[in-house]
């Protein structure tokens, strides 16, 4: 301004927007004059109260009357759970009195407590009782110098478990040394608690024996020319004893042939396809009802516990020539159980 602005008068160009009035030329006796051409606005203001402060507006937001916000804290007269509220607005702030807190304390079974100094301590002339239990020592009186002193009494133990029970003597077992040179862990048996809490070992082993006896006359039957033909069978059943685990069996086979051999004759006597003995009358007269007997153990098989296996023994002649014939079988089946 000071550049452009002389006596002459001033070449600056000043425009007046909307709401903007200007007055003057710009010369030292005629300055601008810039105004408004319109009465200002207040600025709208408001408060909302909340369940806790009560907001208060006085003023117009003029220059003259400007707002002015204040808040009062609310307290509840009635508070949800009875009673009275404690908390009071001062001049300083909000407070609490120790006095009218003292009012809301009571003192319990052992408890000893003067509302007036707000001081709590043990109720004097009742000792705590201390009882003890089954296994349990108490000590002492309860006392500052004597408290109570509660400790475990040692178990007493009997066959079969040691120690007392302590950190450096728990109860234990009493086992033996471990006396065969294979592995404890992979070949020991277990040990359980039956239905009456006393401990058990695995199932005891077995040993059984079971037979029986076949006998079978006959009216002179040809002995038969081929081979291992079957002449008759016997069967027995074998069971095992032991619920808990399987049983292995061996069995015995024994058979005993009364024979009639014309002079020249022969026959055969065997076990299934086993052939065990051979006649031949060689003289010039009849033998008549020798006999020739054969035994033969073979594996039974494995019967699951509880169970059991059907064993048939067959009877088989052969080689029969001359006119020999059989006139008595006698067989015996003989049952060895294991349950180990």
């Amino acid at each position: 301004m000071a550049k452009c602005c002389g006596a002459t008068g001033c070449k600056c160009a000043v425009t007046a927007g909307p709401g903007i009035k200007i007055d003057g030329n710009g010369s030292p006796t005629s300055p601008y004059v810039v105004s408004s051409d319109t009465a200002p606005t207040p600025t709208a203001l408001e408060v909302t109260d909340t369940p806790t402060v009560d907001l208060t507006l006085t003023g117009t937001g003029a220059a003259g009357d400007p707002y002015d916000v204040s808040a009062a804290v609310r307290l509840d007269p009635t508070p949800p759970g009875g009673g009275a509220n404690l908390l009071e607005a001062g001049p300083d702030g909000l407070y609490v009195e120790c006095a009218d807190v003292r009012t809301c304390l009571t003192a319990g079974t052992g408890i000893d407590y003067d509302p007036a100094t707000g001081e709590i301590s043990a109720e004097p002339g009742t000792p705590t009782v201390v009882q003890a239990g089954t296994g349990v020592t108490v000590t002492g009186t309860g006392s500052a110098v004597d408290p109570y002193e509660v400790s475990a009494t040692p178990p007493e133990t009997g066959c079969g478990l040691e120690g007392d029970g302590s950190a450096g003597a728990p109860l234990a077992a009493a086992v033996a040394a471990w006396p065969y040179p294979c592995d404890v862990t992979a070949n020991a048996g277990g040990v359980y608690c039956d239905s009456g809490g006393v401990l058990r070992s695995e199932p005891r082993g077995r040993v059984t024996f079971q037979q029986d006896q076949q006998v079978l006359d006959f009216a002179d039957v040809a002995v038969p020319a081929a081979l291992d033909t079957q002449v008759a069978t016997h069967t027995i059943t074998v069971n095992n004893p032991d619920p808990c685990r399987p049983a292995f069996v061996l069995m015995e086979g024994e058979v005993d042939a009364d024979f009639n051999l014309p002079a020249g004759a022969g026959a055969a006597l065997g076990i299934a396809t086993d052939e065990l003995s051979y006649l031949r009358n060689s003289g010039s007269t009849a033998i008549l009802d020798t006999h020739v007997q054969g035994t033969k153990v073979v594996n039974g098989g494995t019967i699951a516990p509880g169970g059991s296996l059907p064993f048939t023994l067959v009877i088989s002649m052969g080689r029969g020539s001359g006119g020999a014939t059989y006139n008595r079988l006698q067989s015996w089946l003989r049952a060895f159980v294991f349950v180990l």
